[in-house]
């Protein structure tokens, strides 16, 4: 099922609103939605219920992060952002319309979940894991926090988020993404060099 454009609209909107102090945690979040459609479109997915969990999947930090935060205050939100996330979008899609009470319920559960790297099983919370992950290494979202900080996470990527992708199109982006985001790349053969 697609995602209906006046609802899309309203998601939007919203985002902009919840991240408007928050630049890049605005544009990783419009990649994770692009992406997640060109996986649900491939993969014979729901749309409506993974384009509208990517909107919303990181709105949580909006009221847990101070602008100007550091990765390592990211990284110390994480578990919090989640139950937060869901509730706010809860609230939101009860009032926004379209929705029933099922398909919030999905939604907000992939919120509430999405994080949780090694309990994620089903395939609509790993396809929202692929999502998720791959706007962090988009090319066109540039990395915000300092390399040191960037390594960490690539680190992470590499050990415990990637080995979880299952979709054919998310291990295509992947790919792709791999050889265009020049400091991803570059991070990786320095990860590579130090363990060999």
């Amino acid at each position: 099922m697609k995602l209906d454009k006046k609802v899309e609209e309203k998601l939007l909107s919203y985002i902009k609103g919840v991240f408007v102090n928050d630049s890049w945690t605005l544009k990783h979040t419009l990649s994770a939605v692009k992406i997640i459609k060109q996986i649900a479109k491939s993969g014979g997915a729901n749309e409506k219920i993974l384009a509208s969990a990517m909107y919303l999947h990181d709105i949580g930090y909006s009221g847990l992060l101070a602008d100007g935060y550091s990765f390592s205050q990211r990284i110390a939100a994480k578990k919090e952002h989640m139950p937060v996330g869901a509730k706010m979008a809860k609230e939101f899609l009860t009032q926004v319309g379209g929705y029933t009470n099922k398909e919030i319920s999905q939604i907000t559960h992939l919120i509430e979940v999405h994080d949780r790297v090694d309990e994620l099983k089903t395939r609509d919370e790993l396809f929202v894991l692929e999502a998720d992950s791959l706007a962090s290494i988009d090319p066109k979202v540039p990395f915000s926090f300092s390399e040191e900080d960037v390594e960490k996470y690539v680190g992470f990527f590499l050990s415990h988020r990637a080995p979880k992708f299952i979709s054919k199109k998310g291990k295509e982006l992947l790919e792709k993404f791999s050889n265009e985001n020049k400091v991803f790349k570059r991070l990786v053969q320095k990860l590579n060099d130090n363990n060999n």
